[in-house]
């Protein structure tokens, strides 16, 4: 769920009016976008269609709504992680094709960049990521904490960014644990004892 959340956290900050550049926040609601009912940014998993079926049945039917957007009024954003999953599948040349004739802004991850077939990758721009450095994260955990109403001390902030290797998605299991007690919120017990990791420390 905290996955999904920061997808459409990343939707509204490029569909939103007063995006404030410094930061990149998106208002408070404020604006036309932001105000916008939570099914406009409705976000799906590829796992939905990855399922036994080969042939492509599955991701088609998956991929029809975008098809069918008005995109002269919605703003389109699709997201597929571990996109790569669909080369062995064969399911790339259909993605291929619904990218070049679709107008949404395609936004694909992976950590195999190299199973991709060139004629995908040269369709897109292609970002690399790196870890953050721990003071940032540490501040950036801080502020989500903030954000999300969750207590934290700093001592369970920098136990939290030690044993998640400063991967940011593993550290957001911590605090989605920690949100299910806002009074307790995030301790370096919770993180110590209760949060169990499920990548190699």
């Amino acid at each position: 769920m905290v996955y999904r959340a920061l997808v459409k956290f990343l939707i509204r900050c490029l569909a939103c009016d007063q995006l404030d550049l410094k930061s990149l926040n998106p208002c408070d609601g404020e604006c036309y976008t932001c105000s916008q009912k939570p099914e406009r940014f409705r976000v799906e998993g590829l796992d939905q269609f990855l399922g036994p079926d080969e042939s492509g049945v599955e991701l088609m039917r998956a991929i029809q709504p975008v098809r069918d957007l008005d995109y002269r009024r919605d703003l389109v954003v699709v997201y597929l992680d571990e996109v790569h999953r669909l080369v062995s599948r064969h399911m790339d040349e259909i993605l291929l094709k619904v990218i070049e004739d679709e107008p949404a802004i395609w936004i694909l991850s992976t950590a195999k960049p190299g199973d991709l077939e060139d004629m995908l990758l040269n369709r897109l721009l292609k970002l690399e990521t790196e870890l953050p450095a721990a003071p940032e994260m540490e501040e950036w955990l801080c502020d989500r904490c903030e954000e999300w109403g969750i207590k934290c001390t700093p001592e369970a902030i920098v136990r939290v960014v030690e044993r998640s290797n400063r991967v940011v998605g593993t550290a957001l299991h911590a605090l989605a644990l920690a949100a299910t007690d806002p009074e307790e919120g995030l301790t370096l017990d919770l993180v110590e004892h209760d949060w169990q990791l499920t990548v190699s420390e």
